[in-house]
């Protein structure tokens, strides 16, 4: 219902304002194009789909007791994710920058929290429903830590604490170069390669608006978004390869257990 209300809100049918428009009342080096936020869509769906398959993994008569333990371990955290993730877009639109920024903050520890106790990192079996969880909760994450990125540089502009073009660049470079270490070392460390993949394609989006409608014009950032794209693509392609030779193993592992003789 939650992520229903996000596209919703988003298509200005509330506030008269989409997420771009708001963010491009405060433009910075890193302010994203239009599409980018079409994110938002792929993680809506993805979402509901893996909020249905652990509704029913739960339910199931024939139940995978590993998988409804973990479930079961998120539970109200999922939920307040969410008052946290529809709060900062309300609050967002509504330019009440600070705010929305303190609950995009409490918006990923609360993920973060649910990622630990769901141990998404161990799912790497040819499971239809782990498979999804691990899509969708890792876009989520990735998308969230970009979200954060250039949340946090428009509320510098809103504040008025920006004097210049060479301190907005300066803030813009150090907070985005931050969190991308921080996205990137989260997508190594959980083996969830669409963490990378949902950043990179933030990048992306930052790359494009700033070839065809830049923000600033004396200091050129485009260098140092090509570098960290190209980088969020390796970084991704290695951590599909990692959870591909994982999932092999396991299928090896589990074939030599069940033909073994007792």
């Amino acid at each position: 219902m939650n992520f229903i209300w996000i596209l919703i809100i988003d298509a200005n049918s509330f506030f008269g304002v989409s997420l771009f428009r708001a963010f491009n009342l405060f433009p910075t080096h890193l302010t994203p194009a239009d599409f980018t936020f079409k994110a938002w869509l792929i993680i809506a769906m993805t979402m509901i789909i893996v909020t249905a398959l652990m509704y029913r993994e739960t339910g199931n008569e024939h139940l995978n007791m590993r998988t409804v333990r973990k479930v079961m371990r998120i539970d109200y955290m999922l939920i307040l994710n969410q008052v946290f993730c529809g709060m900062s877009m309300v609050l967002k639109l509504n330019q009440y920058m600070i705010l929305s920024v303190l609950f995009t903050i409490a918006c990923i520890i609360s993920l973060l929290i649910i990622n630990n106790r769901m141990e998404i990192e161990k799912l790497t079996a040819n499971s239809f429903t782990k498979y999804f969880i691990r899509l969708a909760f890792g876009m989520y994450t990735g998308w969230l830590l970009f979200v954060f990125t250039f949340n946090i540089v428009s509320t510098f502009v809103k504040a008025g604490v920006i004097q210049s073009e060479t301190q907005q660049y300066v803030v813009d470079v150090t907070i985005l170069t931050i969190t991308f270490g921080m996205a990137m070392y989260y997508s190594f460390k959980k083996m969830l390669p669409t963490v990378s993949v949902a950043f990179t394609w933030g990048i992306f989006g930052v790359i494009y608006q700033n070839l065809n409608q830049p923000a600033y014009d004396e200091h050129n950032i485009l260098i140092i978004l090509y570098i960290l794209f190209g980088l969020g693509t390796l970084i991704s392609m290695y951590n599909f390869y990692r959870c591909n030779v994982k999932r092999a193993s396991n299928n090896l592992a589990a074939q030599a257990s069940s033909t073994s003789i007792p």
